[in-house]
């Protein structure tokens, strides 16, 4: 069956991106003059590029309708086309990714926020960057852990980027996310679509999961958290808590 699903999906995944890359190079401004319509755009891309990859979502919680900021842990490169599919939102991601093949330029045409880690002043510019967005009323996604995580452990969330939306009217939601191995039979995470584990990369995990039926995504959607006279510390704490208890109530 593997190679059935493979001898499917994979042409179509090649021609749905070859898709997005067009209307990228030719629509740019157009596209994105029009909000409403790069959003729903962007919203039926990624929800295509999902079925394709056969991610099966569970959903739990609500999107709410006020956040304009929304953090999560990290596990996959799956993350950002699960999210995107349900928010579309500008990400901030790591600098290495820009130079991807494709991908890289996808996420650069696309609104992505490029970050180098372990630079300071790059970090403050990136800050700068992410409160002029949600000043536009766009929405942002981070995962403030700095790290890929393995779905199991909360890694601790770095607080620098909360300075963003520190002590704003800004509200943000926390976001927990896990690849289980068999839902609902067996929620353990599952290490084959993970990048904690150095010797996973985007291509074996993309073929892994074009040839499944199916790979069960549980996304939970907490409370939303005002960040008024919060702190970035605070916020941190906060949303890192958050996330924890949802990984403990699965």
């Amino acid at each position: 069956m593997k190679i059935f699903y493979l001898s499917i999906r994979f042409p179509l995944v090649i021609i749905h991106i070859l898709f997005g890359l067009i209307i990228l190079i030719f629509f740019p401004r157009r596209i994105d003059n029009l909000k409403n319509i790069h959003h729903k755009i962007s919203l039926y891309w990624m929800k295509v590029l999902i079925m394709l990859f056969g991610l099966k979502l569970i959903l739990r919680g609500n999107v709410s309708e006020r956040a304009k900021a929304f953090v999560s842990n990290h596990i996959s490169f799956l993350d950002i086309i699960v999210l995107n599919s349900i928010i579309p939102s500008n990400f901030v991601a790591k600098s290495e990714i820009k130079n991807w093949p494709i991908i890289g330029y996808l996420a650069s045409k696309t609104g992505t926020i490029f970050i180098r880690r372990g630079d300071k002043d790059d970090i403050d510019s990136v800050v700068g960057i992410m409160k002029n967005y949600v000043d536009k009323g766009k929405n942002i996604i981070f995962f403030p852990e700095g790290r890929i995580g393995n779905g199991v452990t909360i890694k601790k969330f770095h607080s620098k980027l909360f300075n963003s939306i520190s002590n704003s009217e800004i509200i943000v939601q926390p976001i927990f996310i896990r690849y289980p191995i068999d839902y609902p039979n067996n929620v353990l995470s599952d290490d084959s679509v993970c990048w904690a584990d150095k010797s996973q990369t985007l291509f074996k995990i993309s073929l892994r999961c074009l040839g499944r039926a199916s790979t069960p995504v549980m996304v939970n959607f907490e409370k939303p958290i005002n960040s008024t006279d919060s702190t970035a510390y605070e916020l941190a704490k906060l949303t890192s808590t958050s996330v924890l208890e949802s990984s403990k109530n699965i």
